[in-house]
């Protein structure tokens, strides 16, 4: 459960925040605002939405790290686009270059194929059941089980607006843990998420916290849209080096490449393939 927790939290991390205007960060009860950084994501990840924005697309930079988590990535830069029912891509600093990842329908490919190719050996990974329909991600929840999220988590102190200057902004600090019962039962006492929430109910950070590691997220950059142009989903035309797959292997690659993440100073560049 606790695995799923984080996973759900990762993804709700990758398509979270988005550039604001100057206002005042939201003043309302942490659980409604937690509701709210929740709905803009259902178009995108859930079947069950009528919004009109199916498509998301993100950049992320992990901060900072610490505890059992490799300092080597620290200020590693990830981009992502989703869409709704079955696109995902994702860019990030591996092994000395950037690895992209892509699920376009029930096809995978992954670049560059070599490095990739011995990232799954490393990694041991094999083929596990396809990816579901009328999901770009396997979640391990539905829109109507999203409503009720927020009570999974506990807010000490959730009558106090606690505010905080982050990067010129002023953003709302939100801190929870796992409700006493649930965290008992995932032995994750020591779980704590704390969010900075600008204007709009807009995520700007994410800090994750146990008692052996922290990760530290900024939300640097974030649009949704109604959809993406299908030149999205495909290969660079200069990239001949592809691996191909199907989504079998989607969850192995994704796991391999988020666990092999380094930032500026483990000397990968941060620019796009």
């Amino acid at each position: 459960m606790l695995k799923k927790c984080l996973s759900l939290l990762a993804a709700l991390a990758v398509f979270a925040g988005s550039a604001g205007a100057q206002q005042l960060p939201p003043r309302e009860n942490p659980y409604e605002v937690i509701g709210k950084i929740l709905q803009p994501f259902l178009g995108v990840l859930l079947t069950e939405s009528n919004g009109a924005n199916r498509a998301a697309e993100v950049e992320l930079v992990l901060t900072d790290v610490s505890g059992r988590l490799p300092k080597e990535m620290k200020g590693a830069a990830l981009k992502a686009r989703v869409q709704f029912p079955d696109k995902v891509w994702v860019e990030a600093p591996v092994l000395g270059e950037q690895f992209t990842v892509c699920r376009n329908g029930d096809k995978v490919w992954a670049a560059p194929g070599r490095k990739v190719e011995f990232l799954l050996s490393s990694f041991h990974v094999v083929p596990k059941k396809p990816a579901i329909a009328g999901t770009p991600l396997s979640l391990p929840i539905s829109a109507q089980q999203a409503i009720f999220l927020p009570a999974l988590f506990s807010v000490p102190r959730a009558d106090v607006a606690e505010v905080e200057e982050l990067n010129g902004e002023t953003c709302r600090v939100i801190s929870a843990k796992l409700m006493p019962e649930l965290a008992r039962s995932v032995k994750a006492e020591d779980f704590q998420a704390t969010l900075w929430v600008a204007a709009g109910n807009k995520l700007r950070r994410l800090e994750i916290a146990r008692k052996d590691f922290s990760a530290t997220i900024d939300v640097r950059t974030l649009n949704f849209l109604p959809s993406l142009p299908a030149s999205a989903w495909e290969p660079a035309l200069a990239d001949a080096d592809i691996h191909r797959t199907d989504t079998s292997m989607l969850e192995g690659l994704l796991y391999a490449v988020m666990n092999s993440l380094q930032g500026p100073t483990a000397g990968v560049s941060q620019n796009s393939r």
